[in-house]
C-alpha cells in the first residue's frame, strides 16, 4: 500500500466527498491507521499513491483519540 502524507497550503483547497455509503468500516479504520499511524490535524492521506485522487483529512480527534477523517479531493493551485 502506497501513501502520501502532506498538509494542504493556504493557497490549496480541499472539497468534501462523502460516500455516503456503509461498509465494513472497521477494515477501512485499520487502513488508515497502518498508512498513517500518527496524524495531525489538517493533514491529508491518499492510499492509492495519487495526490490527485480521493484522500482523506484530519479534522480533528475525538475525545477518546480516534481520529476524525474526511472523505475528499485537493485542489492544486
Amino acid at each position: 500500500m502506497y501513501n502520501y502524507q502532506n498538509e494542504i497550503s493556504k493557497k490549496d483547497g480541499w472539497i468534501a466527498k462523502p460516500l455516503g455509503r456503509k461498509g465494513d468500516l472497521n477494515s477501512w479504520v485499520e487502513r488508515m491507521e497502518a498508512a498513517c499511524p500518527n496524524p495531525s490535524k489538517g493533514q491529508v492521506v491518499w492510499l492509492n499513491n495519487d495526490k490527485k485522487s480521493t484522500g482523506y483529512k484530519v479534522l480533528g480527534f475525538k475525545k477518546n483519540g480516534d481520529v476524525i477523517w474526511q472523505r475528499g479531493q485537493v485542489i492544486w493551485h
